[in-house]
């Protein structure tokens, strides 16, 4: 861990930490953990960071974000939750800058003038993405997002900041699940110019002649699909038994529709680039 929360509500990052300051009343950042956790200082082979003892009350609980490695979907769901407690508590922000345009199979190119980084020591809560020749602080794939969300602890993770057009928001707020991606486009919530993740598990491959619909399983009555119109069929290469059944990423704009009466979401792709599968764990079966 590299963030622990003090016994006043305030965020502490294991660099800044110190006895005499903070004092030793330390606990675990997750509301549903709060357990006390120990300080481990800087050595040749590590960084500094917290961690729990292991013994008597000092063990992650199970719902804890730090409880066990993470999937994709688990991990957005701590961020989030993590984001909107405690952003303004002290949690160390990172700002990441999202340029997906190279996905497009229209996209032309043109010469980026590349952001220049110094040499630093390296700080375990400083996220790096290597991704082709994007710089280390950008991304520019869904592979590079469901990387960055299952290599990084939830905290370090919560500190992330996604620059759209100039505005700073956090990372959890363009990472959501279909009925969020629904309600914040019919309530006309949307981020202005802003693309979005959103996560699903296909139900359904619908051609037509002129455009195919990758419905998503219905959540909550939410009918979700991914549209990909017939100028990109031929960037567009998943047979449907490729995807009926898998949970995946797509990234795309959001759009409204009315099917029999009916709300309807969409987020519209251009590409086999446009969506990335994703590894779910299994969930203990629970009696």
């Amino acid at each position: 861990m590299n963030s622990a929360i003090l016994h006043n509500g305030k965020v502490v990052t294991a660099q800044e930490y110190s006895v005499d300051i903070h004092g030793n009343r330390v606990f675990c950042i997750d509301r549903s953990c709060k357990v006390p956790v120990i300080y481990v200082p800087e050595s040749e082979s590590t960084m500094s960071h917290f961690k729990t003892t292991g013994k008597n009350d000092s063990k992650h609980k199970p719902n804890c974000g730090f409880f066990k490695p993470l999937d994709f979907i688990d991990s957005i769901k701590k961020v989030e939750e993590y984001q909107n407690e405690l952003l303004d508590k002290g949690m160390k922000e990172t700002i990441i800058r999202i340029n997906l345009s190279k996905l497009d199979p229209f996209y032309e190119s043109k010469e980026v003038e590349k952001d220049t980084e110094s040499k630093k020591k390296k700080d375990p809560s400083e996220v790096k993405i290597k991704q082709d020749n994007e710089t280390p602080a950008s991304i520019g794939s869904l592979k590079s997002v469901v990387k960055l969300l299952t290599s990084y602890e939830p905290d370090i993770l919560s500190g992330i900041l996604v620059n759209i057009k100039g505005k700073k928001v956090p990372i959890s707020s363009i990472i959501v699940d279909q009925v969020k991606a629904h309600e914040l486009l019919w309530a006309d919530e949307l981020i202005d110019n802003s693309g979005y993740f959103v996560y699903g598990t296909v139900d359904a491959v619908l051609r037509r002649e002129k455009v195919i619909y990758i419905n998503f399983k219905p959540v909550n009555n939410v009918k979700f699909s991914l549209v990909l119109f017939d100028k990109y069929f031929k960037f567009f290469t998943y047979k449907d038994e490729a995807l009926i059944g898998k949970t995946i990423l797509a990234y795309g704009f959001l759009k409204k529709n009315v099917y029999k009466d009916k709300n309807t979401s969409e987020l519209q792709i251009r590409s086999d680039k446009y969506i990335e599968f994703l590894k779910i764990q299994p969930k203990e079966a629970t009696e």
